[in-house]
């Protein structure tokens, strides 16, 4: 096994992308290696989860992450230049873009890497698709292993409001207020945003009680929903893993990162690779 410590982090200047086979020595078909694939949502614990197989059950290598690939790869593309889109909803509008010429996104584009030849044996680890056009372009991968983490809306926002992550530009500061009058105020934005539409009333209102006792800023919960409820217009978390069961059931694995904890996530993928 791998010492997690000294796991090989790929940079993007590190790839290149084709759609055919390259004659470079230096360079390999990402589709020729083993890959685990992590399928989700914002919030559903992909990146908790990384970090828990990292430790515990190592990789080869670990690809640059969705975020990264898509400033590398796939911004550039349509912007015309390098310059960094920070803004989340206008890169939602870019990627979705992007899909409509290249119909299998993030997926396809894994189907084009090439990766330094010089890379250890075993599975590279990327992180993370999202839908089933997606899903369905990576599933041709022949080598390519699923884990679709699932979580609700409402424990994806939960997470997203504590995790104080700079490029959602969420970050928060607990504020002293009365729960009751900031339910009322974080149920307003939430109703705003679109997010009422994704989550069953009870939920809804147990959410908005645990934002305002928690103390979060009812614009943080406003910036924080509108990134799920833009997502859930590009993305089916229900549709992509159906796809999945039905293209690779062999080679997809489904956890609950709502019930379960990360080194249960952990526990769980090192069983069923092992009995891989």
């Amino acid at each position: 096994m791998l010492d997690g410590s000294k796991v090989r982090r790929l940079d993007p200047a590190e790839l290149r992308a084709t759609g055919v086979r390259s004659t470079a020595d230096d360079f390999h078909l990402l589709a020729d290696r083993a890959v685990l694939v992590l399928v989700g949502l914002t919030g559903s614990g992909k990146t908790t989860t990384v970090q828990q197989l990292e430790a515990s059950v190592p990789p080869a290598a670990i690809l640059p992450d969705r975020r990264a690939l898509t400033d590398s790869l796939i911004l550039p593309r349509m912007t015309g230049d390098g310059a960094p889109v920070t803004d989340r909803v206008e890169r939602f509008r870019l990627t979705a873009a992007f899909k409509d010429r290249h119909p299998g996104g993030m997926g396809e584009v894994l189907s084009w890497l090439l990766i330094p030849s010089d890379l250890p044996p075993g599975p590279i680890l990327f992180d993370g698709l999202r839908g089933e056009a997606e899903v369905t372009a990576a599933a041709t991968l022949p080598r390519a292993w699923f884990l679709v983490l699932e979580c609700p809306p409402e424990g994806r926002l939960w997470r997203l409001c504590g995790r104080n992550d700079p490029f959602d530009q969420t970050e928060t500061t607990p504020l002293d207020v009365d729960p009751t009058g900031g339910a009322e105020a974080i149920r307003a934005v939430l109703r705003d945003a679109g997010f009422d539409t994704l989550v069953a009333a009870a939920a809804f209102d147990r959410l908005a009680w645990m934002l305002a006792d928690r103390g979060v800023d009812p614009a943080a919960v406003a910036r924080n929903a509108t990134i799920i409820v833009e997502e859930s217009r590009h993305y089916d978390p229900g549709k992509a893993r159906d796809a999945l069961l039905r293209l690779a059931p062999d080679r997809t694995l489904l956890l609950d990162t709502g019930k379960l904890s990360p080194s249960e996530v952990a526990t769980a993928i090192a069983a069923w690779l092992a009995s891989g």
